[in-house]
């Protein structure tokens, strides 16, 4: 889509929201970058003045509706609508689900499904004046394909998935275009944050291994954040544009588990940990074993 001027982003202090911010300001957007927290600006402040780019730092906190209403208000204001809305603020969890707090579950929905869901019903008044305006969607494969383990954030990513597709059919009439991306691992600080719930005296405790030895394995394998950026930047600019973008380490998950029935995907979390290795990277070609050095 072309003629994206005015584009926010949520989650920016690190990770693929850093990388994206700088990404689309070299293209010549001017960018707000939006996080929680504005103590953690100044990484990403150096790096855009020291290439000259137009970035700003805005605080805004995507569960709180009053800060969503307020930030967007002065923006279009001062500078005009937003007409590119990048939704990647987002929340992780590794917990079996009969274990897993109520406390963290809505809190992890509040940041995954209800933050982008204010934030587009913030910004889709002044697109549809204009006719015009991109809204981008960060999910991932885990909202494709559930796995061991992550319960909570795979029915967020579901869910990120459902409300986009429905979306975009409502307001594609209007001129503007939703964007899914469906990233793989990524090379960010998501996992150092991430809730990890291990008991080794639990029930569970094979489905946390197994949901443990997907990430342990992929960390030193994860797509680098840059690389993530790049494919937001043409899914934006693309004169061929779809819906959604799948990118990154683990994206065979995606592409073969509709040749794997059901069945036969469920039979595996049964197998003992060599015979699970084996049997899921025969399935889906994602290696379980940890990456030599």
């Amino acid at each position: 889509m072309k003629n994206l001027r005015n584009c926010l982003i949520t989650g920016t202090s690190s990770g693929i929201g850093y990388a994206t911010a700088l990404r689309l300001a070299r293209g010549g957007m001017h960018v707000y970058a939006t996080m929680r927290n504005l103590d953690k600006a100044e990484p990403l402040r150096d790096a855009a003045n020291k290439e000259g780019l137009s970035v700003s730092c805005h605080a805004l906190d995507v569960t709180d509706q009053s800060s969503i209403t307020e930030v967007v208000s002065k923006i279009g204001s001062d500078n005009g609508p937003i007409d590119c809305l990048i939704n990647n603020a987002g929340l992780s969890n590794a917990c079996p689900l009969e274990i897993y707090p109520e406390d963290e579950h809505r809190a992890l929905f509040e940041t995954n499904y209800w933050g982008p869901i204010r934030l587009t019903q913030a910004v889709l008044p002044a697109m549809r004046n204009q006719k015009h305006g991109a809204i981008v969607n960060i999910s991932s494969i885990l909202g494709k394909v559930a796995v061991v383990n992550q319960a909570a954030y795979c029915a967020s990513k579901f869910a990120v998935e459902a409300f986009s597709e429905s979306l975009a059919l409502e307001v594609a009439p209007m001129g503007i275009q939703v964007i899914i991306i469906e990233p793989g691992v990524v090379a960010t600080p998501i996992f150092n944050k991430t809730p990890i719930h291990y008991d080794k005296q639990s029930p569970y405790r094979q489905a946390m291994r197994q949901g443990g030895r997907f990430y342990k394995s992929s960390i030193p394998r994860a797509t680098p954040a840059e690389e993530l950026a790049e494919t937001i930047w043409t899914s934006l600019t693309t004169e061929k544009p779809r819906l959604r973008w799948l990118h990154g380490h683990g994206d065979s998950l995606v592409k073969r588990r509709p040749d794997v029935s059901d069945e036969e995907y469920i039979a595996i979390s049964s197998l003992e940990d060599d015979a699970y290795n084996t049997r899921f990277e025969e399935l889906f070609a994602v290696d379980l074993r940890p990456k030599e050095a």
